[in-house]
């Protein structure tokens, strides 16, 4: 009788022990080039403060002066909060200048959020900061 019930139990255990653990999944970021910076400067569009990813939309003139939409991942809501970041801190119609690792589809008009330079002057670091250290004034512009 003893090996029936720790047979059970062991079956029990085994069934509700997956539901019990947290998922770790997370989509890859595979898709963006890490060796490459890119900097732009522009007017904020819209702050998206979500999970799992915060994203800054950037309205920025291209070579003909034609604006377009520039979407940066900028990391999760908690680790920028722990990095200082505040929900009230990027605002549409801010100016803001930023650097960023392109995606390495470069038709796509994204990419991870290095640091972004706000209009009082302080400087908010993304996901990618501590991949690359980056100088602002050597980056290369999209």
């Amino acid at each position: 009788m003893k090996i029936k019930i720790s047979g059970w139990a062991a079956a029990i255990v085994l069934l509700v022990a997956p539901i019990s653990v947290p998922a770790n999944a997370h989509h890859s970021t595979a898709s963006f080039n890490y060796s490459k910076n890119l900097s732009l400067a522009g007017t904020v569009k819209d702050f998206k403060w979500t999970n799992p990813h915060m994203y800054i939309d950037v309205l920025v003139a291209n070579q003909q002066g034609v604006q377009e939409v520039w979407s940066i991942e900028c990391g999760v809501p908690n680790m920028n909060v722990r990095n200082g970041w505040k929900k009230t801190d990027i605002n549409a119609g801010d100016k803001v200048s930023m650097v960023f690792h392109p995606m390495l589809d470069t038709s796509v008009k994204s990419g991870t959020l290095v640091s972004v330079k706000l209009p009082d002057g302080r400087t908010l670091y993304g996901p990618g900061g501590d991949i690359v250290p980056v100088d602002p004034a050597k980056a290369a512009h999209p």
